[in-house]
């Protein structure tokens, strides 16, 4: 299942797939209990995976969307963990290269390339706004030439290392997304309190914490864009982080199918090796069908990012596409380890623990089909 890729894409797959055997896969079984260790961070720093999409002219990797899509699915695939928290830090720079001005980046997003913000964090969602994520209630007073924000965030992805966290707060009294900006505060800003580590499901390893903001004074100058600008700059690197998910996923399920097919020819039931049975055939040969339909919703995705083009509905499409078939598949090889797959010592329950929050983070299946129907509705091209 691998789509044709240029020589260099293939060179940035095959350095990913080096690094995520050699470096990540050692702390795999750690990851099953402890959060990502801080040398793994910045052994990941100082090897530019958290600045793989930011323009080599601001010191980072400059990588195509389709290169850095198959190098997240190659960390996926040995650690779904890993690969979020360089996913959403690489979001967060993205968004700072496309968006800061030449100061902000030489202060944020320069911390990022550097190593010196281990990662970054992106703030949107709230207790009584998560799919609805206009309706957020944390504020931003303006008060001469600084803002004074109050709030609470949940959901923070990477928040126990971040130095720089992108902070949506509300500015005006206009209701909905216009009265949204974006903030960009820093880790030691006074008032900015990391809250509880959530013990999750799967992703064991990647760090989601509780985040408040008490009388947080933030410099005129952190305030991305203009006043009202928030919700723009939020879809706008929710689009870029759908294709990670997307990504995320597949290689997750790509793992889970591979441990599946070494299965299925060492396992013998009846007589026979699971490999002969021709249900057993038939449940491998849908999960590949349904990876290799991904992937190529998810290069559509990356094509249209390159070429400067909408993109919105190619990432929800492959979003909710590569996360409901990963899901699948997932469940399925459970399903043909039998009892086996259900302890830990297989690897695919682990891959399902994974691989289920992404029908849900960086925008629910449901909201997916929405900004999808909402995409056909108003005329697009189909």
């Amino acid at each position: 299942m691998r789509i044709s890729l240029s020589d260099e894409q293939q060179q940035f797959q095959d350095w990913a797939k080096k690094f995520a055997e050699s470096c990540v896969k050692p702390h795999v079984e750690r990851h099953q209990t402890e959060r990502i260790q801080p040398e793994l961070l910045k052994e990941l720093s100082s090897q530019g995976w958290m600045a793989l999409t930011v323009p080599e002219t601001e010191g980072g990797g400059g990588l195509d969307p389709l290169s850095f899509s198959v190098c997240i699915r190659e960390l996926s695939r040995v650690c779904a963990s890993t690969a979020i928290t360089v996913a959403v830090t690489n979001m967060i720079a993205e968004t700072l290269a496309r968006d800061g001005t030449a100061a902000q980046k030489k202060k944020f997003l320069s911390s990022i390339v550097s190593g010196s913000s281990l990662t970054a964090s992106f703030c949107l969602t709230e207790n009584s706004s998560g799919s609805d994520a206009a309706a957020l209630r944390t504020r931003a007073e303006k008060k001469s030439r600084h803002y004074v924000l109050n709030g609470e965030k949940i959901y923070v992805t990477n928040g126990a290392y971040s130095g720089v966290f992108l902070v949506m707060a509300r500015t005006s009294e206009t209701p909905g997304a216009q009265g949204i900006s974006a903030f960009i505060v820093e880790r030691d800003q006074k008032g900015l309190h990391l809250g509880k580590e959530e013990d999750k499901m799967g992703l064991t390893a990647s760090s989601t914490i509780q985040l408040s903001l008490d009388q947080v004074e933030v410099p005129e100058e952190n305030r991305l864009l203009e006043e009202g600008e928030g919700f723009k700059i939020a879809m706008r690197s929710l689009d870029s982080g759908r294709i990670s998910v997307a990504s995320q996923s597949l290689g997750t399920a790509e793992a889970a199918l591979a441990a599946g097919l070494r299965y299925v020819k060492e396992r013998e039931q009846f007589g026979k090796t699971l490999s002969e049975f021709q249900a057993i055939q038939w449940k491998l040969a849908n999960a590949a069908t349904e990876l290799s339909a991904a992937e190529l919703l998810i290069a559509k995705a990356c094509d249209l990012k390159r070429k400067g083009r909408s993109y919105t509905r190619a990432a929800s499409m492959a979003k909710l596409f590569a996360t409901e078939s990963a899901t699948r598949v997932c469940n399925e090889m459970i399903q043909i380890f039998g009892g086996y797959g259900y302890i830990k010592e297989y690897p695919v329950e682990r891959f399902y623990r994974d691989v289920r929050v992404t029908k849900l983070y960086e925008g629910t299946s449901e909201i997916q089909r929405l900004v999808i129907a909402k995409d056909l509705l108003k005329g697009a091209e189909l």
